[in-house]
C-alpha cells in the first residue's frame, strides 16, 4: 500500500526522526524530508537523503533552474543526492570509493556513470576528459572525504578546470570543522574563473544524533565559476561565520578560532 496523500502532501514527506529512533545516526534529526519533495521530484520511493530539508530544497532549486547537461557528484553512499542530480541532469558522474555503490543503486539511474576510487585520483582524469570534450559541466556536488586533506584537493582540481558554461559547485557539511578548513584553504583566489564563494549558502548546525552528538555538521557552501574571467579580487565569505565562531568558543574549541582566522578573508 502506497503513502497516503494529504492535499498535495504525501504522508511519507512527514517522516520525523525523534530522539528515541533506533538508528543512532538519525535519532533526534527531526523532519527528514522537505515538504512536498516527493511531489516535486515525482518519485514516490526516495533513497535515504543525508541532507536537511533546507539543504534538499536548495539543491532542488539550483538543479531545477540550471538543468545541467553534465553533473558530477563526489561521494554518493546511499544515493540520496544522486537521485536528484539524475533527475535534472542529462548526464551524471558518480565518484565514490565504495565499490558497492553501483550495486546498491543498480537499475535506478540510466544516465549515471559510476567511477570507483579515491576522488583525488579519479576526479582529475574525469575533468580532463570533460574538458577535451568541451562538455557543458554545470554542477558539481562535493560530499566525499570529510577531512581538510580530502576536501581541499577536490576543490583545487575543480578550480583547475576552465568552465564552458556557468559552473555551480555545492559543497556539503560546510559547518564541519575539517570540511570548512578544507574549503577555506582551497585556491579560490588563484582561479580566474571563480566569481563567488559563500560558505553558508545554507547554514549548518550542532548535530543532535547520539553518533555525532554536539558536533558541527550540515551546511551547504556554494562556489560559482563562470567562463569569463573575474575582474577584481575574490574573497571567501560566510554569512554564518560569527555564529560558527561562537559555537566553537562555547563548545570549548575556541582555541581553534584564531588559527582559522589566518586561513582566509572570511575569518577577518
Amino acid at each position: 500500500m502506497g503513502p497516503t496523500i494529504v492535499g498535495q502532501l504525501m504522508s511519507s514527506d512527514l517522516k520525523v526522526y525523534y530522539a528515541d529512533d533506533p538508528d543512532p545516526e538519525k535519532a533526534g534529526q527531526g523532519l527528514a524530508l522537505a515538504p512536498l519533495i516527493h511531489t516535486v521530484l515525482g518519485q514516490p520511493d526516495l533513497s535515504y537523503w543525508m541532507m536537511s530539508p533546507a539543504e534538499q530544497m536548495a539543491m532542488v532549486y539550483l538543479l531545477e533552474h540550471l538543468r545541467p547537461r553534465v553533473g558530477i557528484e563526489i561521494g554518493t553512499r546511499f544515493g540520496g543526492s544522486l537521485q536528484v542530480l539524475a533527475k535534472y541532469c542529462d548526464r551524471v558522474f558518480s565518484l565514490d570509493v565504495d565499490p558497492d555503490v553501483p550495486l546498491r543503486l543498480a537499475g535506478r539511474h540510466s544516465n549515471v556513470e559510476y567511477v570507483i576510487g579515491p576522488s583525488r585520483e579519479t576526479l582529475p582524469p574525469l575533468l580532463s576528459r570533460l574538458s577535451a570534450e568541451e562538455a557543458p559541466l554545470a554542477f558539481v556536488l562535493v560530499a566525499g572525504d570529510h577531512s581538510a586533506y580530502g576536501v581541499k584537493p577536490d576543490i583545487d582540481h575543480i578550480l583547475d578546470y576552465k568552465p564552458v558554461v556557468p559552473l555551480y559547485v555545492v559543497m556539503h557539511d560546510s559547518f564541519n570543522l575539517e570540511c570548512r578548513r578544507g574549503l577555506v584553504e582551497a585556491r579560490w583566489a588563484d582561479c580566474p574563473y571563480a566569481h563567488v564563494v559563500e560558505l553558508d549558502f545554507v547554514a549548518g548546525s550542532v548535530n543532535l544524533s547520539p553518533t555525532f552528538r554536539e558536533q558541527l555538521w550540515r551546511g551547504l557552501a556554494l562556489g560559482v565559476l563562470l567562463p569569463e574571467r573575474r575582474e577584481g579580487r575574490l574573497e571567501v565569505i560566510g554569512r554564518s561565520t560569527r555564529t560558527y565562531e561562537r559555537v566553537l568558543q562555547a563548545s570549548g574549541d575556541g582555541s581553534i578560532v584564531p588559527r582559522l582566522r589566518g586561513l582566509g578573508s572570511v575569518w577577518h
